[in-house]
């Protein structure tokens, strides 16, 4: 028994010895790398700063300046890996991560518009909204901010008040300043901003501002604009020229007595009629039923009553009046025969009319017209020269008018030496203002080759507005003042004719 017991022992021993002798064998761990970039889907820029998260395991990184980044040690598999940054959105992909290579990755990162911020509603800087009294050319600001720094443009609408049409538009703009010109004066406009981000719009409230008054400018004058004559305003300064008529073809303003309405010539109804509108240009209206008409249409004149409430116009051989507001038209003189009406001009001392009568360009009459009807009293005559229409001086004692000197005539009407003459209706005296010397006394006051038309005395007498050209009638039209007795003459508009000095 005690041998047997023996033999199990040893036999155990050798079997746990050769047990021993096998090998051991472990699972190796096998560990990857994964790399990636993120870019903005529609630029393909890196973006940088992005929140890059692989799963299983949680980790997280950043991404670097070109938008790269790189998890390494990670164990083999398949993974997912998410990366985030405002504006954008989350976007995730998945990933076989191998030992036998690096794994690349690439993100687009989509703006997420829900996350994008609106920009501030812009406000008024300057004008504050309710300024009056803003010049007609001014600068508009305002003022809006964006949480995301966004790009800002900029829409602006200007309206007149009670208008829902825009008078002046503007989109896009990158400056939060915009410049408006040629506002009408005396007017409240309402104006509006839109500032965009790309994402988001926002309107700011209305703001309003109102122009200050026009102003009280002395010269009227026609101008060609575009082949037509247009009306005009202005003071001694070139600056201060105002448009008051765009349409049609309109000439010859003369002012009212109380400086508050302008009376012109306009063709827009296809014929000649009288206009009346406000000093500003505003509320145009006509006035006459009959057309003024007569040898040639820019040689016809016409006057206001001394007191403002009637016009007084030719029609061929016909002199009319008729109340500003269209009513009262009645005929106040006829032409002798063969002879039309050209102008007029009507005098507050004695209540007289004057008038020129013509029977083609080189026979002109001067006569004294009856305002409450009555023979025809000629004053001054001319058969073979052009003559321009009277007007009286303030006192109406004398008679401002144009005369040529020249000898030529042609069917054209060309005069060669158009001079400017005071005739006195007392003595009969005719005095030359444009032969005036100089203070060298070397030459006259005007220019040789060049014609003075179109005198109007100033309101107080003491200076004379005219119009100075070339006589070939090719070269500029000059709008010049001087002293009542010719002396001291100068330019006062570069370009203009049939002047009124209000």
């Amino acid at each position: 028994m005690r041998h047997f017991l023996l033999f199990i022992s040893f036999c155990a021993g050798l079997l746990g010895l050769w047990s021993c002798t096998e090998d051991t064998f472990v699972e190796p761990t096998r560990l990857a790398t994964v790399r990636g970039q993120v870019l903005v889907s529609t630029t393909r820029q890196p973006v940088r700063g992005a929140l890059v998260r692989i799963s299983p395991g949680g980790r997280i990184t950043e991404t670097d300046s070109t938008g790269n980044f790189r998890f390494d040690s990670v164990l083999a598999g398949r993974y997912t890996v998410s990366a985030a940054k405002e504006p954008f959105r989350t976007e995730v992909a998945t990933v076989e991560a191998d030992v036998q290579l690096v794994s690349q990755i690439t993100l687009l990162l989509v703006e997420d518009r829900t996350q994008n911020k609106a920009p501030t509603p812009p406000a008024s800087v300057t004008p504050t909204s309710g300024t009056a009294n803003v010049p007609t050319t001014l600068t508009l600001k305002w003022r809006a901010s964006d949480p995301n720094r966004d790009t800002l443009r900029y829409d602006v609408n200007l309206f007149r008040e009670g208008s829902t049409t825009p008078t002046q538009s503007y989109t896009g703009l990158l400056t939060d300043s915009l410049v408006v010109a040629n506002l009408a004066y005396n007017t409240t406009y309402v104006w509006q901003v839109t500032v965009r981000d790309g994402v988001n719009t926002v309107n700011s409230p209305l703001f309003s501002f109102r122009t200050r008054s026009f102003p009280d400018l002395p010269y009227l004058f026609a101008r060609r604009v575009g082949g037509q004559y247009q009306i005009f305003a202005t003071g001694p300064s070139p600056s201060e020229v105002q448009q008051l008529t765009q349409s049609g073809s309109n000439w010859r303003p003369i002012g009212s007595p109380d400086r508050r309405q302008v009376a012109f010539i306009s063709n827009v109804d296809t014929e000649t009629f009288l206009y009346v509108m406000n000093t500003d240009g505003s509320n145009i209206r006509r006035v006459t039923s009959v057309p003024i008409g007569g040898q040639s249409a820019t040689d016809l004149s016409f006057c206001w009553s001394p007191d403002g409430t009637q016009l007084v116009f030719p029609s061929y051989d016909k002199l009319y009046t008729v109340r500003t507001d269209g009513t009262g038209l009645r005929q106040l003189a006829t032409a002798p025969a063969g002879r039309f009406f050209a102008g007029c001009d009507w005098s507050a001392q004695g209540n007289r009319l004057v008038a020129r009568t013509t029977a083609g360009f080189y026979d002109h009459d001067i006569v004294i017209v009856p305002v409450a009807g009555g023979a025809l009293t000629p004053v001054f005559s001319r058969r073979s020269s052009r003559v321009g229409n009277p007007v009286f001086s303030p006192d109406g004692r004398q008679l401002l008018l144009s005369v040529d000197l020249g000898t030529l005539q042609n069917e054209q009407g060309r005069q060669l030496d158009a001079r400017l003459f005071v005739l006195d209706l007392v003595s009969g005296t005719l005095t030359d203002l444009s032969s005036v010397r100089t203070e060298n006394q070397s030459q006259t006051s005007k220019p040789a080759g060049t014609n003075d038309l179109d005198p109007q005395f100033s309101p107080n007498g003491a200076r004379i507005i005219f119009m100075n050209t070339d006589n070939t009638n090719t070269g500029s039209r000059t709008i010049q003042v001087m002293d009542v007795d010719g002396r001291n003459r100068q330019q006062a508009v570069q370009q203009g004719e049939m002047p009124f000095w209000r």
